[in-house]
């Protein structure tokens, strides 16, 4: 086969690959599964493992460092540990009952909500269940 020839061959398939890729008179347009949030399920700890008033640091199924925290006898709140404000890691602290950002004295209430600081907005939450001694965090995720 010359060159002329590999040439037309290809040029052959241009219509078919066009149909596939969705393309227009504008432009490209690629043609890809629609995207949905998943909610997984997942466990973390037996409620034993964090006393009330404590914290403990897990990493989340992406690599992320997320905060546990026993605010009461059946109830963990589960966030981000990265401050909203330039993305420094914030930390319980127990005596306050609060987050605390050392970067710039960030502050975050047992919720997420900013207290004081140049924070501007809340720190970032996940859902949380106890079901008997496990505790269970909810992540969303993009399918496709």
């Amino acid at each position: 086969m010359n060159r002329r020839e590999a040439l037309k061959n290809m040029l052959a398939f241009i219509p078919l690959g066009a149909a596939f890729t969705g393309i227009t008179a504008i432009g490209f347009r690629f043609i890809t599964p629609k995207k949905r949030d998943l909610t997984r399920r997942i466990f973390t700890m037996h409620l034993e493992e964090l006393p009330l008033n404590s914290s403990r640091k897990i990493t989340d199924l992406r690599g992320k460092d997320l905060v546990l925290v026993r605010t009461g006898e059946f109830e963990v709140k589960a966030m981000s540990t990265v401050c909203t404000h330039l993305g420094c890691t914030v930390y319980w602290e127990k005596e306050q009952q609060e987050f605390y950002c050392p970067c710039h004295q960030g502050r975050f209430d047992k919720d997420g909500n900013v207290i004081s600081g140049p924070p501007p907005a809340p720190l970032e939450t996940y859902h949380t269940e106890i079901e008997g001694d496990n505790i269970f965090i909810y992540f969303k995720e993009k399918e496709g």
